[in-house]
Parts: structure tokens; sequence; C-alpha cells
């Protein structure tokens, strides 16, 4: 557990302009380039991310998933999220073409809390995380010129919400699942007339 204190009347926060470009991945990850696409420089992914600890209700917690991953040619790093409180599973990419790597897979909840502390106004943050699902499993996928890809329904799953029948200790792990049938037609329909061409299912492949 993480907590971070920040003083109010001590922060200010600027905000730099960048033009996203191959040296930048994070930046340009969620700008669709039609002329890059269709010249087959890139591709289009499309990742769901699911938990099972996420509950709803007053005092239920709602977590955010995240999937970190590198191109394993240039060695740069990006992520991929989910945010159960806005019931968003779904988070896409466009990436240049080549072979990824899954770095961590990573359960977060962010709480913020503001009080008075004699004449200063305190803003608390806790961070609870639970990182590398993944391990001791080592995921790829890959990112195909001019196709929109499907990598499957990653589930996060965490060993002490988990029930063994034999009273075993249960370790975080994780699921890859092809739930593509599942996704609404409006989506698809979205992704279709966003990306010009319709879903492909090319899911992330898991091995020790």
């Amino acid at each position: 557990m993480k907590k971070i204190l920040f003083l109010l009347f001590a922060l200010s926060a600027c905000a730099f302009p960048s033009t996203p470009g191959d040296v930048n991945l994070v930046g340009a990850t969620k700008q669709y380039r039609a002329k890059l696409f269709e010249s087959g420089a890139r591709g289009q992914v499309v990742v769901q991310l699911a938990d099972n600890v996420s509950t709803g209700g007053f005092f239920g917690k709602k977590y955010r998933n995240v999937m970190a991953f590198k191109n394993v040619q240039s060695g740069e790093v990006l992520f991929l999220q989910s945010r159960q409180d806005k019931q968003e599973e779904f988070d896409t990419a466009m990436l240049p073409i080549g072979k990824y790597e899954i770095t961590n897979l990573y359960l977060e909840y962010v709480t913020v809390r503001t009080y008075q502390q004699g004449n200063m106004r305190v803003t608390e943050t806790n961070v609870e995380k639970h990182e590398h699902f993944q391990r001791p499993y080592t995921i790829t996928f890959d990112v195909k010129p001019g196709e929109v890809s499907y990598i499957g329904r990653i589930e996060l799953v965490k060993g002490d919400n988990v029930v063994d029948p034999e009273g075993a200790k249960m370790t975080n792990t994780f699921k890859i699942i092809d739930k593509s049938a599942e996704i609404p037609d409006e989506l698809r329909q979205k992704w279709e007339t966003e990306f010009g061409r319709p879903l492909t299912v090319n899911l992330a492949v898991a091995k020790k």
C-alpha cells in the first residue's frame, strides 16, 4: 500500500504538448492515423481486461486493470487499461507491427481524501496495487499489418479471492479467454467504422 501526501498550496501543474511519433509510442498509441494503418506499418489492438475482485455497492471496490507491455524489438514500454468503476473493460491501441510482450499485469485502487490540518488543506492519496499476475508465464501477442486484432479477455485472478477445494494456497494468476462472440454489436460497428475493417481474433499466447 502506497500513501502520498499532497500539500495543495505548494503545488502547481504544467502541461507540455507533444507530437507523437515512433520515439513516443505511449502518446502515439491512442491516436488513429489512417495513412500508417492503411500502408501496413501499423496494426490495431483491442484488449478486454477484467478481474475477480472488483465489487459493486456503496462500500465496493472497483479496480483499474492495467496491462503494461513492451515492443520486443525496440523495448518501448506502453500500457492499456480498463476502468471497472466506469464499467469499461475494453481498450485499444494502434501500434507498429511486430511482437509484444506483457511485462506487468496489475490491479490498482486509488482513494483520495482531503482534510484540514491547522491552516493547511491536505490531500491524501492512497494507492493499493497488486502486481505481476502474469508470472511465471511469458505472454506475447503479435500486431499484424492493417489488422484489428482482438487479443482476448485477460482476467486478473487474485488468489486470496479463490477457494481451493483441497485447501492449497492460491497465487495470483490470469486467464486469457476468447470472449469476442460476446462483444456488443454497437461496439463492433464503432470499431469497424473507425478503423475501416472488421475485428480479427488473434489471442495473446502464454508460455512458461
